[in-house]
Order: structure tokens, then C-alpha cells, then sequence
């Protein structure tokens, strides 16, 4: 059983019934909702595979350089209170 996630927001007539199916919405490729609308939806796996946000390298490779400049509130002058 895969699990598939709506493109897009459409109604459809199940057994005369209507049913809503939202954008994003997740469903198993099983329910009656999906047979004859596969292309209204995707597999999760390729939904979740294309939104990871780009991985930050945290260490030079071998013989790059980096600067390192202190951020806001890192280093350099503290205020004074009183």
C-alpha cells in the first residue's frame, strides 16, 4: 500500500457521494478516489524528496579556505548597561 498526495484540489463522485480532495491531501492509492484520477496525484516519497532545503557544508573541504567573520551579537564590541 503506497500512500499518494494530491496535485491539486478537485471534486470527485464516489457511488453518487461527492468527496473534496484538497491539495496536499494524503491518500492511500487503494481508496476508490484514486482509480481513473493517477494522474491528479503523486507519490509522497517524490513530494518530500523535492522540498528538503539545501544542506549547509559546516566544514571547509580539503584545502578551501573560509572566513570566518563574528555574526550579530558574536564577538566584537558589548554594550555597556547601567
Amino acid at each position: 500500500m503506497a500512500i499518494k498526495r494530491a496535485k491539486t484540489s478537485f471534486v470527485a463522485y464516489i457511488g453518487g457521494v461527492p468527496r473534496i480532495v484538497h491539495e496536499g491531501d494524503l491518500i492511500d492509492e487503494t481508496d476508490p478516489v484514486v482509480a481513473g484520477r493517477e494522474s491528479l496525484f503523486g507519490d509522497i516519497a517524490d513530494h518530500v524528496a523535492g522540498n528538503r532545503p539545501p544542506v549547509e557544508q559546516a566544514t571547509a573541504g580539503p584545502g578551501e579556505r573560509r572566513s570566518v567573520r563574528p555574526g550579530p551579537g558574536r564577538g566584537g564590541r558589548r554594550r555597556e548597561e547601567g
